[in-house]
């Protein structure tokens, strides 16, 4: 029985579990409970309850802890401490969840975490049973990604719940879930998901190592995750796809993706995170696969848009004005009566009144936020032009700019257009197409040279492409569509016949 080979043990770390200690340790914490207990035959053995208050459902403990330690016959005859343990791991207290510890670490972790401990102190033993019972949000439809044909729950702050989710929609038994703490403080728990024999192993491995590896006070947000864990820390463009959404989750975990869940945030990383991924949205495989191939294709086109259209504008006008057709170059000029600005500090006014009304519709109330929103769009706009700060053609590129901005699945990969859209405007009023000429290549420079976790960014566009590069600008139909993504190198290749 493995409670004798513990009790063999019992020297080395006599007097590591007390009452006293760990009263020491939790000293002036309100919401810790401690209670005295005294049961077995003639109230011989005695033992303590530890628990933290709002982190335990209370009927739990006294119904299947506290009433069979202080009625069942087994445990009534009890004449010592050891007896009682002995039944307990025996299986004599009805209780599917519990834990032998002999470490005082372990035994505050574990009641921290919404266990209730019982504690004997003349053998220097702790039993933890999972009783939690905090509140927690309920499951809902996503808030910020919209679902147009698909799955509506989403994950919520509590780790168990998320991997049950996963675990409904992928049921085989090769899904692992790995779990590992991190934060010294915060003690987070964080789960590491994939499918053994179909991802690749190196790949979970190295997430693996990563995040083991981290040595910091909090997990308090996902940055605190992604940013240490990357290969390329100074860059805009996000490495490590994030979701609330469940059913993206799972589709790239049964891809050949391995996905991380953390304790307290609603949200799914999903590691690595290419180019091709941000400009993909799960609905593609809910709709027709023309109308999914027409949509995708207008998605690189309108990042192309939103990246450029401020930029051009600029040169064109400042610089190359013989490459506009008369009618137009005259509108332009007659548009641009009696404004004081040039072309290049209009845009960027409109640009930054554009990036403030983003900040404030999404600080503020919803309600109050959509009244922002129209107000700016409106009054303020219209005010600027009627007023002569701005041309009205300013107002068009930069609301065509903007709204294709919006037309990204992924809102971090589309708030790094937003901040490369200013650095090409700005190439762009120094040195007009030229300028903007430079921008571009030190743009697509920057994105080779990036790799996430060994992973070429721009992959398939960079790489020999093979099978992956059928599924990119245009969506396959889906029994045509037989392969995972080559540059993940997983196990199992094929994902249908």
């Amino acid at each position: 029985m493995y409670f004798k080979k513990l009790f063999k043990r019992k020297e080395k770390t006599k007097g590591t579990i007390t009452t006293a200690h760990i009263k020491d340790i939790l000293d002036e914490s309100d919401d810790i409970v401690f209670s005295d207990f005294h049961i077995g035959a003639n109230d011989r053995v005695q033992m303590a309850l530890l628990y933290v208050d709002g982190m335990v459902e209370t009927k739990l403990i006294n119904d299947f802890v506290l009433k069979p330690l202080l009625t069942e016959r087994w445990f009534t005859e009890a004449v010592s401490s050891k007896d009682v343990v002995t039944l307990i791991e025996e299986g004599k207290l009805y209780f599917a969840s519990h834990r032998l510890i002999q470490d005082i670490g372990d035994c505050i972790n574990d009641v921290i975490m919404g266990n209730v401990a019982i504690i004997f102190d003349d053998i220097n033993i702790a039993i933890t049973f999972d009783v939690k019972g905090f509140d927690k949000r309920s499951i809902s439809e996503p808030s910020g990604e919209n679902v147009l044909k698909g799955a509506k729950d989403t994950f919520i702050e509590v780790l168990r719940t998320n991997t049950a989710l996963v675990r409904r929609k992928i049921s085989t038994p090769k899904l692992r879930i790995k779990q590992v703490v991190v934060g010294r403080q915060t003690l987070t728990h964080i789960a590491i998901v994939y499918i053994e024999g179909l991802t690749n192993k190196n790949l979970v491995d190295e997430v693996i190592k990563r995040i083991e590896g981290l040595d910091i006070d909090e997990v308090v947000s996902i940055g605190y995750i992604e940013e240490y864990i990357v290969d390329n820390k100074i860059t805009a463009f996000p490495l490590i796809a994030s979701t609330e959404r469940t059913d993206k989750f799972c589709a790239n975990i049964i891809s050949g993706r391995v996905g991380v869940l953390i304790d307290g945030l609603p949200i799914g990383l999903i590691i690595p995170g290419v180019l091709n991924q941000f400009l993909q949205a799960p609905e593609d495989y809910s709709q027709n696969f023309l109308v999914s191939s027409l949509i995708r294709l207008m998605r690189f086109l309108l990042m192309i848009l939103t990246l450029l259209l401020p930029s051009i504008y600029v040169s064109i006008v400042t610089f190359h004005q013989e490459m506009i057709p008369t009618d137009l170059a005259i509108a332009i000029a007659g548009s641009k009566e009696g404004v004081p600005f040039p072309s290049f500090f209009e845009i960027l006014i409109m640009l930054i009144a554009f990036e403030i009304l983003i900040e404030a519709g999404i600080r503020l109330p919803k309600t109050i936020g959509n009244a922002v929103s129209i107000l700016g769009a409106l009054v303020v706009g219209e005010a600027a032009v009627s007023a002569k700060i701005v041309s009205p053609g300013v107002v068009i590129v930069v609301a065509l700019a903007g709204i294709s901005t919006f037309t990204m699945p992924n809102q971090d990969f589309s708030n790094a257009l937003r901040l490369w859209r200013f650095l090409l405007t700005i190439f762009s009023s120094i040195a007009g197409l030229v300028g903007l000429s430079i921008g571009s290549l030190l743009l697509l420079f920057h994105l080779c040279t990036i790799e996430t976790f060994g992973i070429p960014y721009l992959t398939p566009f960079v790489s020999h492409g093979g099978k992956s590069f059928m599924d990119t600008l245009f969506r396959l139909p889906l029994y045509l569509n037989k392969y995972r993504p080559d540059e993940l190198k997983v196990e199992n290749k094929r994902k249908q016949r």
